[in-house]
């Protein structure tokens, strides 16, 4: 029945974006939801697996080519760039040394280059951005829905979608289960989860009805908080908590009193919760490891992640032009996955886009209207998220991983592009 479901759901996205009037803009609203699919995907050619998210944006390039459809800005020259490369490379690994994983690495990282090139043909009108946030805050929260039923009925779930009930335990001296989001086909779908709360604070701006009522706003808080704190993702901790300090202290508090307060408690309730139960080294470990100080009592994974981590470095000193899509396994850091796999060159493209696009963020938060301010800053915590997460986490070698990433990062940089177009007509 899911797996019925899904197709139906697959069916009716390429439909709306092939044959409907406004399919370019619906797109996004369906490759958002599909970011709750999780790991189904769709095997048309033996051995080649294509995600709901893959097929969505493949019929998007159809509907562009055939339409001819308008194009509202141009591509920047940092993602120009790293589609040469990627292109480059793929090319060079296919008639050299072509194997499976060149393709599924190849593949997923050019997603990116096609999803800026989709949304070039979108314009991003302030509603419009609002309501693609709000599509993802609705994703997002579903996934945190069924983790947490999944916690607390694993048998229940596991019926209806066709997994074994098991838990990710970790060492037994910390008494912590994680939810392993079985559903979704990983824990990683904590990772998808953090950039609720930035949303959230637009929505309540932008007086959205999901939000206005304080019983629905209060609920999705705590259904993704507590889905966070399950899942026991360190780096999904982090990124919540400096999202939070963030908005403590860059927020300017007349855009909406008391928001300020409600961060600082919200902040304090998790931390204080977190310090209540036997999972606060945990927590500590999660800023230790940024120093490479690794905690194996509660870090059971971060060695071998050092190692990883250590050998792309490597691998990078050795051979700065890279060696080839596939070659370098998952490295747990998207930066030093593209650096290693096809050059240090499009490897600091990479590292830098995201830091200069947030830079061009804040700049414009700084100085918008009144009205356009919280846009921005929850774009700049967008940003924070994606760059924390393409630094610290292996994404791109799953697309229900690296999309929801990519997607977000389109969306700030074509709603920046064109408020400035708008700006200055």
């Amino acid at each position: 029945m899911i797996n019925l479901l899904v197709i139906l759901f697959t069916l009716a996205g390429i439909r709306s974006i092939l044959l409907t009037k406004n399919g370019l803009e619906n797109s996004l609203k369906f490759i958002i939801f599909a970011f709750v699919l999780g790991y189904r995907t769709f095997e048309l050619i033996p051995g080649l697996k294509l995600h709901p998210i893959e097929l969505f944006i493949y019929s998007c390039i159809i509907r562009i080519i055939i339409s001819n459809a308008v194009k509202y800005r141009e591509m920047s020259l940092a993602i120009s760039l790293l589609g040469i490369f990627f292109i480059a490379y793929f090319f060079i690994d296919f008639l050299t040394g072509y194997h499976f994983m060149v393709l599924l690495e190849f593949k997923n990282a050019f997603l990116l280059i096609l999803i800026f090139f989709i949304t070039q043909h979108i314009h991003f009108s302030k509603s419009y951005f609002v309501r693609l946030l709000k599509y993802y805050l609705m994703a997002a929260s579903l996934i945190s829905i069924l983790g947490v039923i999944e916690y607390l009925f694993p048998s229940f779930m596991s019926s209806i979608f066709g997994f074994q009930s098991r838990s990710m335990n970790t060492p037994e001296s910390i008494f912590f289960t994680r939810l392993a989001f079985l559903f979704w086909g990983t824990h990683l779908a904590a990772n998808l989860i953090a950039p609720v709360f930035p949303i959230i604070l637009l929505l309540k701006v932008e007086k959205d009805s999901i939000v206005k009522n304080n019983y629905i706003l209060t609920f999705l808080l705590m259904i993704n908080l507590i889905a966070i704190y399950l899942s026991g993702n360190r780096i999904s901790w982090l990124i919540l908590t400096i999202l939070l300090l963030t908005i403590i202290f860059q927020y300017r508090n007349f855009l909406v009193p008391y928001m300020k307060s409600y961060a600082l408690l919200v902040t304090m309730i998790f931390v204080a919760y977190v310090y209540s139960q036997p999972v606060e080294g945990r927590y500590i470990s999660t800023f230790k490891a940024l120093t490479g100080k690794i905690d194996t009592r509660y870090d059971s994974s971060g060695g071998a992640r050092m190692a990883r981590v250590q050998i792309a470095i490597n691998s990078i000193v050795e051979k700065p032009l890279g060696t080839g899509w596939g070659s370098q396994g998952w490295v747990h850091s998207d930066v030093l996955q593209i650096a290693a796999s096809v050059g240090i060159i499009p490897g600091i493209i990479f590292l830098i886009a995201p830091l200069f696009l947030l830079f061009r963020m804040y700049r414009a938060y700084l100085i918008a209207p009144i009205n356009d301010q919280t846009a921005f800053f929850v774009c700049c915590g967008l940003l924070i998220f994606i760059i924390i997460s393409l630094y610290l986490n292996g994404n791109i070698m799953k697309v229900q991983s690296g999309a929801p990433l990519l997607v977000l990062w389109a969306i700030a940089d074509g709603y920046l592009t064109c408020y400035k177009q708008v700006d200055s007509s």
